[in-house]
């Protein structure tokens, strides 16, 4: 049985950037297709040094991704989670990320309970967050206020999201930009001599520093 990792922020906090680093760490990936859909509803990606293979949920071409991408008729959130539990099942690791999902609580909860489940809470500033939503839509300096005060708001719905998922067995993470993707690297075997810790029952708990990697 592999993981599932998931990464959660408002929009702009980095999690697609965060998947994309990732995934260049891995090497080319292999698009999964399905009929009657013109973008991949995922990628397979061969771990490179041995260790077990990667499944990303969504697509990447464009500057949106990961399960933002699925929409309603292909299925939605419902159909992400269905094909991460069926991933991990089958020994994948797997990693999925979007807005929408970064305040689900229902869904997640049922993989948290199948499945070792990482959330890596993404700690950006709002202020960060409203400055890349500006750069990446260019957009009005003068949104700025708004786009701030959204990204707070959202903030604040995944943090309720998120005490839900630990109360579950989740294990959260609150972590920096680059401090999710070096624990993201140890999670998923991609730093020698590190090792994803055993799962545990019941809560995990929340830090808000990486685990110290495995010797």
């Amino acid at each position: 049985m592999g993981i599932i990792l998931n990464p959660r922020g408002a929009g702009g906090a980095g999690k697609t950037v965060l998947v994309r680093r990732l995934m260049a760490e891995y090497g080319r990936p292999a698009p999964l297709h399905r009929p009657g859909r013109a973008r991949p509803i995922g990628y397979r990606l061969v771990h490179p040094l041995g260790g077990r293979p990667l499944a990303v949920l969504g697509a990447y071409e464009a500057t949106r991704g990961g399960c933002d991408t699925i929409p309603i008729r292909d299925g939605g959130l419902a159909e992400a989670t269905r094909l991460a539990a069926g991933w991990a099942a089958e020994g994948h690791d797997v990693l999925l990320e979007g807005l929408m999902l970064s305040g689900e609580h229902r869904h997640m909860a049922a993989l948290a309970a199948a499945h070792p489940l990482y959330i890596l809470h993404l700690a950006t500033p709002p202020e960060d967050c409203a400055r890349a939503l500006i750069a990446r839509r260019r957009a009005r300096r003068d949104a700025w206020p708004d786009l701030a005060r959204a990204a707070a708001r959202q903030q604040a719905e995944i943090a309720e999201a998120c005490d839900r998922l630990q109360a579950g067995g989740a294990r959260v993470e609150r972590l920096g930009l680059e401090e999710a993707l070096d624990r993201a690297r140890v999670l998923l075997g991609l730093v020698g001599g590190c090792r994803v810790p055993a799962p545990q029952g019941g809560a995990a708990g929340r830090v808000d520093k990486p685990l110290v990697p495995a010797g």
